[in-house]
C-alpha cells in the first residue's frame, strides 16, 4: 500500500509531490490491477498537476487544497484549449471526469467534484458518427473463424 503518512497528511499521506501521489492513489483504489485504467488517469492527472503548477493555475503542491473552484478553473483552462482547437472536447471531458476520479481515491471521498462535465467546460459532444469504424474486414473475420472450427473439427476426428 502505498499510503505513506497518516491521511490527514500532505497530499492525504500519499506523498511529498501531487505528481506522485495521485498514481499511487489509483493504484491502491484498483488493488494494482486495471493497468490500462490507471494509466490513463494517470496521464489526465499529470496534465492537471502541469496546469495547476503553471503560471494559469493556482501553484498547489498538495491535494488537501484542491477545491471546486480549482476544478472549475481547470475547466476554464480545458474551454481554452477546445475553443483554440488544440484539445477536442472529449478528450476535455474525459481529463476532467479523470481528475475527479483520482481526487476522489486521494480524499477517500466524492465532496470535491465537478457533477456536470459538459456544464462545467460549456461544451457538450456534438460529433455523431457518420460511418462504421474501421476495424476488421467481416468476410475476413468470417474466413478465419471457418479456418479455426475446421481446425477443431479436424483434430476432434482424430
Amino acid at each position: 500500500m502505498a499510503l505513506v503518512g497518516r491521511r490527514d497528511g500532505r497530499n492525504f499521506g500519499y506523498g511529498r509531490q501531487l505528481s506522485y501521489a495521485g498514481p499511487q492513489a489509483l493504484r491502491d483504489l484498483f488493488g494494482g490491477g486495471h493497468y490500462g485504467t490507471v494509466k490513463a488517469h494517470s496521464d489526465c492527472w499529470q496534465a492537471f498537476v502541469r496546469w495547476c503548477r503553471s503560471e494559469e493555475g493556482p501553484g498547489f503542491n498538495d491535494a488537501r487544497l484542491i477545491d471546486r473552484q480549482a476544478l472549475l478553473d481547470y475547466a476554464g483552462h480545458l474551454r481554452n484549449q477546445v475553443e483554440q482547437g488544440s484539445l477536442a472536447i472529449a478528450t476535455a471531458q474525459n481529463r476532467l471526469s479523470s481528475v475527479n476520479r483520482t481526487l476522489a481515491a486521494l480524499r477517500g471521498d466524492q465532496s470535491v467534484k465537478v457533477s456536470s462535465l459538459s456544464k462545467a467546460l460549456g461544451l457538450q459532444r456534438t460529433i455523431v458518427r457518420t460511418a462504421s469504424p474501421q476495424g476488421q474486414d467481416r468476410e475476413q473475420v468470417k474466413r478465419i473463424v471457418e479456418v479455426l472450427c475446421g481446425l477443431r473439427c479436424f483434430s476432434e476426428s482424430r
